[in-house]
């Protein structure tokens, strides 16, 4: 039930779908974090103990569905904090019913619900935003605005290295879906990169082709932990990724390498190396021809001041989403961008497991086949039937 006109808020009442980690997180977010354009005003949990307690906890009313909690009039924005194959479903049912909408990340699993849900925001008229926070990160806001503004000219290469995504056989035995192909739809490249992913094409651009290596080390799990990941940009600019969460000591780099100079963040760090001379200039204008005796630009590095490395919470997103809401300010990471991580890493999963090169955007209908494929052939069905399910509650949405 969609709601009829529009009214102008004092501020804005979020409802909560999916009480389990992610949930309590945006929940104390709201309470605590916010300030006054948010409130949290309903959760909901298909688990009826689940729903009974966060209510009683926060002091709302606790849902056992979540379409009465869309339709109850209590709410003006859903958080979808549900395992990933539930993303579009409740998105496109709040949206349908008038409510903005923040999504956990990922999107979506694969692109092709992923753009079902744009659509039907767009359609509906409703905002769309995901949990991409690594954007509201001093350092990383920094490091946006000096290769935007043009500090390191053309960019040439783009490399990142995330191994600092550590994580135990005792987390992936923490719940059933975890680490396997029908509950979580993917590894490392789904569950914990979309943020590396995201900050990488936001600062370094998208790349038009990839080729990945896909593999898994020391966990127990059903999908992949490590990824190697060769972006083509076209034009000569080139990319590289590399994933784990299986390696110690863990590091977070992001170099962008250009004309004018290379900027590294590295652990919250960020060095600028300013050239003397752009190098499309020094390669004809040096007429050195003998290798050993050709000197390059001087390069002066020095360390990037940022005032504080804040931001990179759940509430900056609330607070942007509410801020749009509110006034029309820009959001943190609507859908159409927030889409282009997985964009990425279904291109990883393509080519990983087939041994091709992957042209973006995706092949929806590849993707899927291929996320069917590995569920039978290599799942041990800890987890049966949710995507399934899934899949066949969006079917029948988007019938509809």
């Amino acid at each position: 039930m969609r709601r009829s006109g529009r009214k102008k808020l004092a501020k804005v009442r979020f409802g909560i779908v999916g009480m389990g980690v992610m949930g309590h997180r945006h929940a104390h977010a709201l309470t605590a974090e916010c300030g006054r354009d948010c409130s949290l005003a309903a959760v909901a949990d298909s688990v009826p103990k689940a729903a009974r307690k966060a209510g009683d906890q926060y002091g709302v009313p606790g849902f056992t569905d979540a379409q009465e909690m869309f339709e109850s009039g209590l709410i003006d924005a859903a958080i979808v904090a549900t395992p990933h194959y539930l993303h579009p479903v409740y998105t496109i049912r709040a949206a349908r019913a008038g409510l903005h909408v923040l999504c956990e990340k990922p999107l979506a699993v694969t692109v092709g619900p992923a753009r079902a849900m744009i659509r039907e925001c767009k359609r509906h008229r409703v905002a769309l935003a995901v949990t991409l926070q690594s954007r509201t990160r001093g350092v990383i806001r920094k490091m946006k605005r000096m290769v935007d503004s043009g500090r390191v000219g053309e960019v040439y290469r783009v490399s990142m290295t995330c191994s600092n995504w550590y994580r135990t056989q005792a987390y992936y035995d923490s719940g059933a879906w975890r680490g396997t192909w029908e509950g979580e739809g993917g590894g490392i490249m789904l569950n914990q990169a979309p943020h590396s992913l995201d900050v990488f094409q936001w600062i370094g651009g998208m790349p038009k082709r990839i080729m990945a290596i896909v593999g898994r080390r020391l966990h127990r799990i059903e999908v992949e932990n490590v990824a190697q990941v060769i972006c083509d940009y076209g034009g000569g600019k080139t990319g590289s990724i590399y994933l784990t969460s299986a390696e110690v000591p863990g590091v977070e780099q992001l170099q962008v390498v250009g004309d004018k100079g290379t900027l590294i963040y590295q652990n919250g760090g960020l060095r600028f190396g300013r050239l003397s001379q752009p190098i499309s200039r020094h390669i004809f204008e040096c007429t050195e021809a003998g290798a050993d005796d050709i000197i390059p630009p001087r390069c002066i590095w020095r360390e990037v001041k940022v005032a504080a490395d804040t931001g990179g919470s759940h509430a900056d997103v609330i607070r942007a989403l509410a801020g749009h809401v509110l006034r029309g300010s820009a959001l943190v990471a609507p859908g159409d961008e927030a889409i282009n991580e997985l964009e990425i890493s279904n291109a990883v999963y393509l080519s990983g497991y087939t041994g091709r090169a992957v042209d973006l955007p995706v092949n929806a209908a590849r993707m899927e086949r291929l996320l069917r494929c590995l569920a039978r052939q290599r799942g041990a069905a800890k987890v049966t039937g949710m995507r399934q399910a899934a899949a066949r509650e969006l079917k029948k949405l988007l019938k509809r």
